[in-house]
């Protein structure tokens, strides 16, 4: 199991660094995936609205990589994933800077199949951010406003 214990400062500048603000108002992020619904969304603002059921996104990720990627994978990846009403994940758009390709990761699969959040009362497009240090792991939630921009959430 991959422990969560290392603080990471810098993870909020990355993070607001790596956000495509010249991509489609509804990709934040580059590499983007097919298949959601994204006719109407609501974004977390200033606080975390949606949470994960059983599991959180570091115990998916853990339980359902390759084994020898869970050991190996360092560095940062940034997910943004829509939440329908009925708490079913749909990945939409990456950030992957981390030293194992996405191909290899199977993330659209892996989060469309087990992650499950309480029911929001709107479709809401979630932003996570885990910082992956080989053992342990740090995991942030992106939240956007008009009077903030992009910040962390709690």
């Amino acid at each position: 199991m991959i422990k969560s214990k290392r603080p990471f400062n810098k993870l909020i500048f990355l993070i607001l660094f790596s956000i495509s603000f010249g991509s489609q108002a509804q990709n934040i992020f580059d590499e983007k995936f097919e298949g959601c619904n994204t006719d109407r969304f609501a974004t977390e603002k200033d606080s975390i609205e949606v949470r994960e059921t059983e599991k959180d996104l570091v115990e998916v990720l853990a339980n359902n990589l390759e084994t020898e990627n869970v050991r190996k994978i360092k560095g940062l990846l940034s997910f943004q994933i829509i939440v329908n009403l009925n708490g079913k994940s749909c990945l939409l758009s990456i950030d992957n800077e981390t030293n194992i390709s996405t191909e290899k990761l199977n993330l659209k699969e892996i989060i469309d199949k087990n992650l499950n959040w309480k029911k929001p009362t709107e479709k809401t497009s979630v932003i996570v951010a885990i910082m992956f240090y080989g053992t342990s792991v740090q995991k942030k939630r992106i939240g956007m406003s008009s009077e903030k921009g992009f910040h962390e959430i709690e």
